[in-house]
């Protein structure tokens, strides 16, 4: 019984650091595609930030 837990701990494990790897690999490849925007369009495209105010009921 427990090795099977650990087993299943240890596949859990390998498809977590699966799913982290695709999800980095697929933000490098967006990151890739999507031009630099200009110098001069950087200042108009900027968020505002806004304080962090707590979490709604």
């Amino acid at each position: 019984m427990v090795i099977q837990r650990l087993e299943m701990c240890r596949e859990m494990v390998k498809m977590a650091i699966q799913f982290v790897m695709v999800v980095a690999e697929a933000v490098v490849v967006v990151m890739h595609q999507n031009p630099a925007l200009p110098a001069t369009n950087s200042a108009l495209t900027a968020a505002t930030p806004v304080p962090f105010v707590g979490f709604l009921p």
